[in-house]
């Protein structure tokens, strides 16, 4: 049976709503697409031919906060854990990763370098940070072959919330950074990330309000939303129930931690 071309994905993410000059983030499991021609670089080029030159396309390139990278994080070197398409993404020339040791992002595009720059001069992924800023400038989140719990533009919104994180660890925690000028720089772990387990919680107001648009090709789903929606409706949910994302595993110290912090 033949794989799918490049041509399939163009016209399937033109469908759900990519459209030239979008900027977008893309959460994705390569492997729920099924069988691809050129594999998964073909992925990354037809994302790319279906915004065009004007467009901006963002890869989550994460390390996590349990993975950190030793004896430092490259940002030019450091594999991430988010799969292979980012991976592959952020090894290409034309490719900006951010400085920052646990949730770095890859920029394909023109607004790159203004997207990525200073990571570490805010959280993670808080306000300010790489997918806030995309947010701002009117950016998608697509989700391709994967749940909101891989969204994390979720995690932004809570962080707009206010809800009030712990760490993972007991006492802060340190990352090694290489600099562009050769120097070594300590980072301190933020709690901006934590858990994502309950995060699907966020389909139904989404979706209550039509702005999740939906697609499939080959054995995946896509679904399309604004950034800037995903972090309003998390918002809209906190306010309305402060630990609604938050998960239920006894063992989870974020969650267990922010459910104390919030009296729940």
């Amino acid at each position: 049976m033949a794989g799918l071309t490049v041509k399939d994905l163009v016209a399937a993410f033109r469908e759900v709503g990519l459209d030239p000059g979008d900027s977008f983030i893309v959460h994705s499991s390569f492997r729920n697409l099924g069988g691809v021609e050129g594999g998964p670089e073909a992925v990354i080029d037809a994302m790319l031919e279906a915004i065009g030159p004007a467009g901006n396309l963002m890869l989550p390139t994460f390390n996590y906060t349990g993975n950190i990278a030793r004896p430092y994080f490259d940002p030019a070197a450091t594999p991430c854990l988010t799969g292979i398409i980012p991976e592959l993404g952020r090894k290409r020339p034309d490719a900006v990763r951010s400085i920052q040791p646990t949730h770095s992002v890859a920029v394909i595009g023109p607004d790159a370098v203004e997207l990525t720059k200073d990571h570490m001069a805010f959280r993670s992924v808080g306000v300010g940070s790489p997918v806030d800023r995309l947010a701002k400038m009117a950016g998608k989140v697509l989700l391709l072959g994967v749940a909101n719990t891989s969204s994390t533009m979720v995690h932004v919104g809570e962080e707009y919330a206010g809800v009030p994180k712990v760490s993972w660890y007991d006492k802060p925690t340190f990352a090694d950074v290489l600099m562009p000028d050769g120097s070594i720089a300590s980072h301190e772990i933020d709690t901006s990330t934590s858990c994502s387990s309950g995060f699907d919680a966020v389909e139904f107001p989404l979706r209550r309000h039509g702005e999740i648009r939906d697609g499939r090709i080959g054995g995946a789903r896509l679904k399309l939303m604004l950034g800037q929606d995903v972090i309003s409706r998390v918002c809209e949910m906190i306010a309305e129930k402060p630990d609604i994302l938050l998960c239920t595993y006894p063992g989870c110290r974020p969650c267990t931690g922010a459910r104390r912090n919030l009296g729940c």
